[in-house]
This record gives C-alpha cells, sequence and structure tokens, in this order.
C-alpha cells in the first residue's frame, strides 16, 4: 500500500518507520526544508518507550532514564513522590526524558533514504474511491492509498478533510528551555515538578548535562511574554535550584509555547484518510503525554494497517474507535490538571510514596492502548 504522511514531526516519523518495517511504500512530506529539531526535552513515559521499541526504535541507552518524580509547593513542602523505577516494574517499560533533537534524528536515520521529502507545503487533500491526491504549494502532487496527516496542531490534513475550528487557547502558557547545566539535578534521575498557587516550574535532566526546564503562569493573547529577568522577580524564593536555574539563563534560551487543545472529533478522516499526533488531539503539556499519546496512534494505526489489502476504511475508523477514547481521556486530564493549578485543590493534602507511585501506574495504563496489548488486528471485514 502507499502511503502518504505528511509531517515529518514525531508522529509522522513514528509511523513510517512503523509502516516501513510492514512493507508498505511509504512517502512522509515535511513542509520545512530539513528535519525540524528544535524544541526541548521529551519525557517518553512507560507507554511511549513501548510504543517507540514495537516501531522498532530504541531510546533506553541514548535518553536519561528517569527513577523519581517529586512534587514540591513553592515553599518547598513535598506533595508526593513517585517511584518511577517500580512504575517501569509494573508496566514493563521505562521512563525516558530524550532531547527532541535526539529522537527525530533517531527516527529520520531509521528510515530508507527515499522515504523523507523535504520543503513541500501541503495545501490540499482530494480524496477519490480508488486513490487519495495531495497537493503542494510547489505545484506538484501525489497519488496514495492512503494519506495521514501527522502535521501538528495547525493540520491542513484535518481542515481538508473535517473542516471545523481550530485548536483553542486554555489560558496558560510555557516559558521553557532546555541548557547545560551544573546544578546537582541535571545529573541526577529525578524529575521536580513544583506548584504555586499561580505558577508552575519542572526541571527534568536529560542527560550528558542537559536540563531541561519550564516555567508556566495564566497567559492569553495579548498579554506580555515575559523575559528572564521579569520569571525571576515572578519566581523569587521559590525552593532550590529555581533561582539558581533562572540566575543562570539568558533570554536566548527561552521559548515560549501558548498552551492548547483541540476538540476531539469521534471520526479523524475519510474514505482514505486519518489523523494522528496534535492534529488530532492538541493537548495542554500539565501531564507530559502529547508526545507519548501521539506514539501510541502511530503504534496502534501500524497495527490496524499491517495488512491492508483493498479498501482502508474500515481500518481506518477502527483505529480511530479503539484509540479515541484514551486519547480523549488523556485529553481531559491535561485540561484539567491544567485548569486546577490556580487552585488548592492539588495541595491539600501530602500523598504516600506507594500510592503516588500506584496513581502513576493506573493513570499511564488507562490512558494506553499499547501498555493493554495488541496481538493481533482485530477482523474487520475490507473491500
Amino acid at each position: 500500500m502507499r502511503v502518504l504522511v505528511i509531517g515529518a514531526g514525531v508522529g509522522g516519523l513514528a509511523i513510517a518507520n512503523g509502516l516501513v518495517d510492514k512493507g508498505h511504500d511509504v512517502r512522509v512530506f515535511e513542509h520545512a526544508d530539513a528535519l525540524r529539531t528544535t524544541g526541548a526535552g521529551i519525557t517518553v513515559w512507560s507507554n511511549g518507550t513501548a510504543a517507540l521499541r514495537e516501531l522498532g526504535i530504541d531510546i533506553e541507552q541514548i535518553g536519561r532514564p528517569l527513577h523519581s518524580l517529586r512534587s514540591l509547593t513553592e515553599t518547598g513542602r513535598l506533595l508526593w513522590e513517585a517511584d518511577l523505577g517500580e512504575v517501569t516494574e509494573r508496566l514493563g517499560s521505562p521512563t525516558v526524558q530524550i532531547p527532541r533533537r535526539t529522537l527525530i534524528e533517531l527516527m529520520a536515520n531509521a528510515l530508507p533514504s527515499d522515504v523523507l521529502y523535504f520543503g513541500r507545503r501541503c495545501i490540499g487533500v482530494t480524496e477519490h474511491p480508488d486513490h487519495v491526491v495531495v497537493d503542494f504549494a510547489d505545484g506538484t502532487s501525489v497519488t496514495g492509498d492512503v494519506v495521514i496527516g501527522a502535521d501538528g496542531q495547525r493540520s491542513v490534513v484535518r481542515r481538508e478533510v473535517l473542516g471545523g475550528a481550530p485548536a483553542k487557547p486554555t489560558g496558560w502558557a510555557s516559558w521553557q528551555g532546555m541548557t547545560t547545566s551544573d546544578l546537582p539535578i541535571a545529573h541526577g534521575h529525578q524529575t521536580l515538578n513544583i506548584a504555586g498557587r499561580y505558577a508552575h516550574c519542572g526541571l527534568i535532566p536529560t542527560g550528558g548535562g542537559l536540563l531541561h526546564w519550564w516555567f508556566d503562569m495564566p497567559w492569553k493573547d495579548g498579554d506580555p511574554v515575559l523575559s528572564v529577568a521579569e520569571l525571576r522577580h515572578v519566581y523569587r524564593g521559590w525552593p532550590d535550584p529555581v533561582e539558581q536555574l533562572l540566575a543562570s539563563v539568558t533570554d536566548d534560551d527561552l521559548g515560549f509555547f501558548p498552551h492548547i487543545r483541540h476538540k476531539v472529533p469521534t471520526v479523524w478522516g475519510g474514505p482514505r484518510s486519518t489523523l494522528l499526533g496534535d492534529a488530532v488531539h492538541a493537548m495542554p503539556p500539565a501531564v507530559a503525554q502529547a508526545a507519548n499519546q501521539t506514539l501510541e496512534d502511530a503504534w496502534l494505526l501500524t497495527q490496524f494497517l499491517s495488512d491492508v489489502d483493498g479498501s482502508p476504511a474500515d481500518l481506518l475508523r477502527a483505529y480511530e474507535r479503539e484509540r479515541r477514547p484514551r486519547a480523549l481521556k488523556v485529553s481531559r486530564t491535561a485540561a484539567l490538571t491544567s485548569a486546577q493549578r490556580s487552585t488548592p485543590l492539588q495541595r491539600l493534602a501530602k500523598f504516600p510514596k506507594w500510592l503516588a507511585t500506584r496513581s502513576q501506574v493506573a493513570s499511564l495504563r488507562s490512558g494506553s492502548n499499547v501498555l493493554r496489548g495488541f496481538t493481533q488486528r482485530p477482523h474487520v471485514q475490507v473491500a
């Protein structure tokens, strides 16, 4: 089957690896002139590492394994700590932090040389009974059996095949970056989250002395984008090592990302199209699952398209029916968690370590298809 993938981000490269391994003729079209390797770190939780492993991508020896997840208040009081080593034992796959650029390059390098095409901006998708045509801004077009929209929150494929409203802002934003650091946390294996009443921040070791850090605050369109100096003022007096980190970075290190959320539709495509990742369920980063849910999509779609003979429409809809409840659950949790950051709800009591650990296991499993297993593709009648 000839599969056209729009977008060479995490989702596009993941599904390409999966489908190439199944013997399909895959072409990935990216609007940029080269791989987009910007961004900070990605926390690949147990569901994400399991999905990657099934797709033939092993990051366990490349990324930074995480053994603990701690959450504090802005006064330094411990709220809870989860043992990620136990999470790994229970779910059978580790939690790994990796620079986004490293993951992108690893997945791209695993593909045959004739799969990736750059400088090809999709402007139209037309589905026919026996094929689909994708048009590009340079006046060219390509024909395939299936098109997969992995082109992010502003997905052209979604607009073309579904229409509807774009992703909406949530009222929060992140100021984040990834820098080389001498702070002890950068050389450990523990994620630190600090939850204030009206702000939030986190620090994650990313390997090689790199530290991924972020600062989340309420923000709406028209509000000023804060500088590092202004962040230092907002986070003055927060627990170590927040002030030390902010003293070590500059505005050049700072990336700004408003949080958005998509309405997750019931149907994700047409007779010969579907979506994955942020194109269908963009969500705020409050539970750090966006990339992991994208990898789940790629893994499950690979299973459904592993052996296609004839029209793929029934298989695409079956993939969506199987995947949507999990992705929707995680999207809602991320939105709720983000909204509650400005209330004292999450700050009322300290949770014992065993409970925080089991809650992490339950949360990851409930939003996952890959952790629940999928030994064979369910029978779907194909025309």
